[in-house]
C-alpha cells in the first residue's frame, strides 16, 4: 500500500515562493481597491463601446452598399447623421487576410482579377553563411555545394490578398460575376473604420 504522505506530496501542489522582496504599504488599500474598480470599470466601457460601434459599423457599411448599388459607383467616406451627432464611415482598400484556401474559393468562385498570389523569395541564412566564399560562383551546376544544400538554399513564403482598388470595381465585379455588392462585400471583407465626428 503506497504511502499516503508520499502520495499527497506528488499530487499537491508546490506552494509558490515569492521571488521579490516584500515592503508593506497599508497606506495604499484604498488606492489599490480603487485602481482595480476602475480597471473593472474601463473593461466594461470598452466591452459596451465594441457593441455600440459594431452597431454603427453594420448600418454604416449597408449605407454604403445601398448607395454603391444605387449610384453604381464606389461612394468612398460617408459622413453619416445621427441627429446632434455623425461620423465618418471609411472603407479603405484593405482587405481581411486570407489563406490558400480562402484564396483558392474565390478564385474559383469570381476568377483572378479578384485576387492575387504574391510569393517573396530569400535565402536560407545559415546555408548562406557556410557558402559565403563560394556565392559567387553559385550556379546550378556549381559541384562545390551538395545538392540537399542547393534544394534548401532558396526559401519563400507567399501570400494572398485581395487586389488592390476592387473596393472600387464592385459594382463592375457584381455584373461580371451576377452577383450583388453586399454580396462581394461579405466575401471579400474589405476594412472599415468609424471615426465619430461630432
Amino acid at each position: 500500500m503506497a504511502n499516503l504522505f508520499d502520495k499527497a506530496k506528488a499530487t499537491g501542489a508546490t506552494k509558490k515562493v515569492e521571488k521579490h522582496e516584500v515592503v508593506n504599504m497599508p497606506q495604499f488599500t484604498k488606492t489599490l481597491k480603487s485602481i482595480s474598480e476602475i480597471d473593472i470599470e474601463i473593461a466594461e466601457l470598452q466591452a459596451k463601446r465594441e457593441i455600440l460601434d459594431s452597431e454603427i459599423r453594420e448600418a454604416g457599411k449597408d449605407a454604403m452598399i445601398n448607395l454603391y448599388t444605387a449610384k453604381k459607383t464606389f461612394p468612398g467616406t460617408l459622413k453619416c447623421v445621427a441627429g446632434e451627432g455623425s461620423f465618418q464611415f471609411i472603407s479603405s482598400d484593405k482587405y481581411i487576410k486570407l489563406d490558400a484556401d480562402r484564396y483558392n474559393e474565390l478564385k474559383g468562385t469570381f476568377g483572378a482579377e479578384l485576387v492575387e498570389e504574391k510569393t517573396r523569395y530569400f535565402f536560407n541564412n545559415e546555408i548562406l553563411e557556410k557558402y559565403q566564399n563560394v556565392i559567387s560562383d553559385l550556379i546550378q551546376n556549381c559541384k562545390k555545394i551538395e545538392q540537399a544544400d542547393k534544394d534548401n538554399l532558396l526559401e519563400s513564403e507567399t501570400s494572398y490578398s485581395i487586389k488592390k482598388g476592387t473596393i472600387n470595381n464592385l459594382a463592375k465585379l457584381a455584373g461580371d460575376f451576377k452577383t450583388t455588392i453586399g454580396n462581394l462585400v461579405s466575401e471579400i471583407r474589405p476594412v472599415f473604420m468609424v471615426k465619430i465626428t461630432k
